[in-house]
C-alpha cells in the first residue's frame, strides 16, 4: 500500500490512512509513504538557496518544513509518544540545516548531497505515519527504506537493484510477518551499494512500492492518491469523467505521456512485468474500486480506455534547405531540441522536412534560433494535444475512423498513431482543446453508458 503526499498531508489524512490500513490487516500489508504534500518542492528550493549562498531564503523554508511536520504530528496525541516524535522532527530539521550549511559554504551541492537532503521528506513522513499508526492501535513498525532498497550510484534518478533489494526485503519481512507487524517505509529513497542515500526520480514512491511488491511477491499493489483512479478524461474538461475499471500497462503509459498525472507507468513496471496488478485508489473515498493496471487489458476490454489532453504546446516545422528529408537531417533536428532541453511531444515527417509538437516555454526561442541553421522554420503557439488511448485503436479500423471524424471537427494540424499502436494523438488550437475532448468523450463514454 503506497500513500501519496496528499494522502498523508496532515493529521486528518494520516488518521484516515490508518483506518484504510486497518481494513487490509488480514492481507498482511506493507506500507510505503511519500513525503507530505509540497515538502519535496520545499527541499528542492532549499537546495537552490544553499547553492546560491542565500541564507535568508533558507530560513523561512526550514521554518515551514518544521511547521508542516509538527502539524501532521498532531495525529499522535499520546504525550510520551508525541514528545519523542517532536524531538525526532527537531533533530531531522537540524540535520537538514547542517547539510544546507555545508552546501552554502562550498558554494555548490553535489547530486549526492542533494539526495541526502531530499531524503529528509520521506524519512520524516515515515516516522510520523508509523507513530500515528501505533497510536491508533495498529501493529506498525518503522523501517528505514534506505536499509532495504539497494540502488546504483545515479543520484537524482537511481535505479533499484531488484535482486539485492529482494534479499534485503525478505530479511526485513520475515521477522515482521512472524510478529504480525506492518512495516512503514518512506518511498522515493534508497541507498547505493557504497552506502550513500539516493532518490529514485520521477514517480519514485510508486517505484518503491513496485520494487518492494515485486520483491515480496505481493498479491496486489495499491496506489492511494486523491483521485478515483484513472479517469475517462481530465475532469477539469469533462465534468462527468468516470474512473476506468481496468487499463493495460501500455494504455497507462500513453496516458501519462500525454497529460494524465495519476501515476508514472515506468515506476510500476517492476510489478506489472511480474504479473502483480496495480490498483489506483482514492484515499478520500476508500470505498471505491479504483482502476486496475495490468499487463494486458484482455479480450473483454472496451475499445478505448481514456482521453488524455494537455495545453501549452507549440508546433515547429523545419524544412530542409535541400528540400529533402534524410536521416542525418532528422537526427540534427532532434539533437538540437535535446541540447536545448526542449521536450518533443510528437513528430510527423514529410518528404521535405519535419513537423514537431513541443512543449511551449522559455527553451523554445533558443532552439528555434538554432534550428534556423538547418533550414526554414515556422512556429505556431497556443496549441494543445489531445490523445485517445485504447487497445481498440490497433484492432478496429472503425474505431479509428470515429476518432478521426471527431477530431476533424476541431481543426487538427498534426495527427500521429503512437508507436505502441494504442494511441491516436492530434495537435489542435488550444482554444479548441476542451471542445475536442468533450466531443470524443461523448462519442465513446457517454452514449454507451
Amino acid at each position: 500500500m503506497k500513500f501519496g503526499g496528499t494522502s498523508v498531508a496532515d493529521a486528518e489524512r494520516i488518521l484516515a490512512a490508518a483506518e484504510i490500513v486497518r481494513s487490509r490487516l488480514p492481507l498482511r500489508p506493507a506500507v510505503v509513504v511519500s513525503a507530505l504534500a509540497g515538502v519535496t518542492d520545499l527541499l528542492v528550493r532549499a537546495v537552490a538557496c544553499a547553492r546560491a549562498g542565500d541564507r535568508e531564503g533558507e530560513d523561512p523554508i526550514l521554518a515551514d518544513l518544521s511547521r508542516r511536520h509538527r502539524w501532521a504530528a498532531a495525529a499522535v496525541s499520546g504525550s510520551r509518544r508525541r514528545h519523542d516524535l517532536d524531538l525526532a522532527i527537531d533533530a531531522r530539521i537540524e540535520d537538514l540545516r547542517g547539510m544546507l550549511r555545508s552546501v552554502r559554504v562550498l558554494g555548490e551541492g553535489t547530486p549526492r548531497t542533494a539526495d541526502a537532503i531530499l531524503a529528509t521528506g520521506e524519512v520524516l513522513s515515515a516516522e510520523i505515519v508509523a507513530a500515528a499508526f501505533v497510536e491508533r492501535g495498529l501493529p506498525a513498525r518503522l523501517v528505514d527504506a534506505r536499509d532495504v532498497v539497494v540502488t546504483d550510484e545515479a543520484h537524482g534518478g537511481a535505479i533499484p537493484d531488484l535482486e539485492a533489494t529482494a534479499t534485503r526485503a525478505a530479511a526485513m519481512w520475515g521477522p515482521l510477518e512472524a510478529a504480525g507487524e506492518v512495516p512503514v517505509l518512506g518511498g522515493f529513497i534508497g541507498r547505493s551499494r557504497t552506502g550513500h542515500a539516493t532518490t529514485l526520480g520521477r514517480g519514485g514512491s510508486d517505484t518503491s512500492a513496485a520494487v518492494l511488491g515485486a520483491a515480496l511477491g505481493a498479491s496486489e499493489i495499491e496506489i492511494w492518491t486523491d483521485v478515483d483512479g484513472i479517469l475517462s478524461a481530465d475532469p477539469r474538461r469533462v465534468e462527468n469523467a468516470r474512473p476506468r475499471e481496468r487499463v493495460s500497462f501500455a494504455e497507462a503509459a500513453e496516458l501519462a505521456f500525454y497529460g494524465a498525472k495519476v501515476l508514472h507507468p515506468a515506476s510500476i513496471a517492476p510489478a506489472v512485468t511480474r504479473g502483480i496488478p496495480v490498483r489506483v485508489l482514492n484515499a478520500m473515498r476508500p470505498e471505491g474500486r479504483g482502476t486496475l493496471v495490468v499487463e494486458e487489458a484482455g479480450a473483454s476490454a472496451p475499445p478505448l480506455a481514456s482521453i488524455a489532453s494537455r495545453g501549452g504546446v507549440a508546433t515547429v516545422r523545419v524544412v530542409a534547405r535541400t528540400m529533402k528529408l534524410d536521416a542525418p537531417f532528422l537526427e540534427r533536428v532532434l539533437a538540437t531540441c535535446a541540447a536545448g532541453e526542449l521536450r518533443v511531444e510528437m513528430i510527423v515527417a514529410s518528404e521535405v522536412g519535419v513537423s514537431l509538437a513541443v512543449t511551449a516555454g522559455p527553451a523554445l526561442d533558443a532552439v528555434v534560433g538554432a534550428l534556423r541553421g538547418l533550414g526554414t522554420v515556422e512556429v505556431a503557439g497556443e496549441r494543445g494535444i489531445v490523445c485517445v488511448v485504447g487497445t481498440g485503436l490497433s484492432e478496429d479500423a472503425a474505431t479509428r475512423g470515429i476518432v478521426l471524424r471527431a477530431m476533424a471537427r476541431h481543426a487538427p494540424e498534426l495527427l500521429a498513431m503512437g508507436g505502441s499502436r494504442v494511441s491516436l494523438a492530434a495537435v489542435v488550437p488550444e482554444g479548441a482543446l476542451d471542445g475536442c475532448v468533450r466531443d470524443l468523450h461523448r462519442e465513446f463514454f457517454e452514449e454507451a453508458a
